[in-house]
C-alpha cells in the first residue's frame, strides 16, 4: 500500500514554505473537525476527492503490511461527503446525536513534492472519542497518505487513504471522519 516509506523519498524540509502551509492545513482541518465545523471543514476538500480507509488483514508476514483492496471501512467521494455532512445536521444521524467529543492528534508530518502544485503528505493519527457519560475514551491510530493540491483557492485535500494501526476498530460505529 502507499503507507510505505521508500529510502529514495525526497520529503521538503520542515522549515520550507510550503511544509508550514500545508502542516497549517492539517491542523486547520483538525480543528475544523474537532469543533464539529463540518461545513467549514468541506471547503477544504477537492471536488476530485477520493477518501478511503481499506480493511487491514492479519497475514503471517512480519515485514509486510496487508490493506484489502476490495473491502474498506468506507471508500468515499465529493458527493458522498458532502451527502454525510448534510446528513448529520439532520436529526437522522443517530449515530452521532449526541456528538462525539473528539480530539484528533496530527505528527511525523512528511511532505514530497509532486509536481509544482500537488504533494504527497503523510502523517500519522491519534483520534480520541468519547461519548454521552462514558469515563473511557475510544482511540483510533493510523497512517494518513493524503494528496494536497495548491489551487486558487487555497490547499485542497484530493485523495486520502487512511491506513488503521488495528485490524478490528474498537468504535460502536465510524461516523467521524479523520
Amino acid at each position: 500500500m502507499s503507507g510505505q516509506v521508500k529510502a529514495s523519498s525526497m520529503f521538503i524540509n520542515f522549515n520550507d514554505p510550503i511544509y508550514l502551509e500545508i502542516y497549517g492545513f492539517l491542523l486547520t482541518e483538525a480543528a475544523l473537525l474537532d469543533g464539529n465545523q463540518f461545513r467549514e471543514w468541506t471547503t477544504l476538500l477537492s471536488e476530485n476527492l477520493q477518501y478511503t480507509m481499506p480493511v487491514r488483514s492479519t497475514r503471517e508476514n512480519f515485514i509486510k503490511t496487508h490493506f484489502s483492496k476490495e473491502m474498506f471501512h468506507f471508500n468515499e467521494n465529493y458527493k458522498s461527503m458532502i451527502l454525510r455532512v448534510r446528513r448529520m445536521e439532520t436529526d437522522y444521524a443517530w449515530a452521532e446525536d449526541p456528538a462525539s467529543r473528539a480530539r484528533r492528534f496530527i505528527t511525523n508530518v512528511r511532505v514530497s513534492r509532486l509536481d509544482d502544485n500537488r504533494f504527497d503528505v503523510k502523517s500519522y493519527i491519534l483520534m480520541t472519542r468519547n461519548r454521552l457519560e462514558a469515563v473511557e475514551y475510544q482511540l483510533l491510530s493510523a497512517e494518513r497518505c493524503d494528496i494536497i493540491e495548491k489551487t486558487e483557492d487555497g490547499l485542497k485535500l484530493v485523495k486520502r487513504e487512511i491506513l488503521a494501526d488495528s485490524t478490528i476498530i474498537g468504535m460502536k460505529n465510524l461516523q467521524l471522519f479523520l
